[in-house]
């Protein structure tokens, strides 16, 4: 048995909701995604929230609890003697975390410890007044993972540390800040940080394809980060992989930070590309330098 890919679904700020944070994104995406799989909230085995970038720098709860509680997803107690309950928690792994999260998901359905597994995803900006050189667009996602004949097929995260320093994401004090000063949220990134990642990346994702024995050209789907930007592209074009096998991404998706991977997923669901791929690749990128693949197999 595999873990497969159910739905997928994202949230951006539109019209008037232009101060909805990174919770309601995550909010909206998740009841969306529930919806197009045809599941309630109670159905839910498994919640992980990959996000990073919370509202006013939440710490604590994480914020998987705040979403299985607005969502509805077994509240109120521990479950009773034959239930089940809903086991959230945050896996924070930057850009990468979607395929991190969906690895850890495998590893719960794959094996029967779990029936439906959902990952979310969402940033925004925590401080829009105080934070310094925020880069991503707000934005929220989901996927439902269930059990299936295929589904995910090989996992590969790689960390480069000696690129740490190409992109730093800190919580800093600045005393001269507002009236008495407080933390600030600052980002540096240096202009060689997208050329590492994408030589990274598609290091790392030819060793997934060499593992499992498959040409680029057959690669039906590439579903990447939409961080930095024209990553997909980059990645795409030195693996060998056809432009036209990367999904079309709605501009309020393109430059998102954890859920950019989940707006490309939902695209290629929505588009029915993805119900016709044999081979899909997952390639993801961030902080660290921080690289995740996934081989994602959806016929024999």
């Amino acid at each position: 048995m595999g873990a497969c890919i159910e739905a997928a679904a994202t949230s951006t700020r539109r019209g008037m909701l232009i101060h909805r944070g990174a919770v309601h994104l995550a909010d909206d995406a998740a009841e969306t995604c529930l919806s197009r799989a045809h599941h309630d909230a109670d159905d839910l085995d498994l919640l992980i929230n990959t996000g990073i970038y919370k509202d006013r720098n939440t710490a604590e709860p994480a914020l998987a609890s705040i979403i299985q509680e607005d969502v509805g997803a077994n509240v109120g107690g521990p479950a009773q003697i034959g239930h089940h309950g809903t086991f959230s928690f945050d896996l924070l792994n930057g850009g990468a975390g979607f395929v991190t999260a969906a690895h850890v998901a495998d590893g719960f359905v794959a094996s029967g410890t779990a029936r439906l597994a959902m990952i979310v995803a969402s940033d925004a900006d925590p401080s829009p007044r105080t934070s310094r050189n925020y880069p991503f667009k707000p934005a929220g996602g989901a996927v439902m993972i269930a059990p299936g004949k295929l589904g995910f097929q090989r996992f590969v995260i790689r960390t480069f540390p000696e690129d740490a320093a190409l992109f730093e994401s800190r919580l800093v004090w600045d005393a001269h800040a507002g009236f008495r000063g407080h933390n600030v949220v600052e980002i540096r990134e240096a202009p060689a940080f997208a050329d590492h990642a994408v030589e990274h990346a598609a290091s790392t994702a030819r060793e997934v394809l060499a593992d499992a024995a498959i040409r680029a050209d057959q690669v039906d789907v590439l579903v990447t980060s939409q961080y930095p930007h024209g990553f997909g592209l980059r990645v795409a074009r030195a693996l060998g992989i056809p432009d036209d096998r990367l999904p079309y991404v709605p501009a309020p998706l393109r430059g998102v930070h954890t859920a950019g991977p989940i707006g490309a997923l939902e695209s290629a669901l929505t588009t029915r590309r993805f119900a016709h791929a044999r081979h899909v690749l997952f390639v993801t990128a961030g902080a660290g330098i921080t690289i995740g693949v996934a081989w994602y197999r959806g016929w024999e």
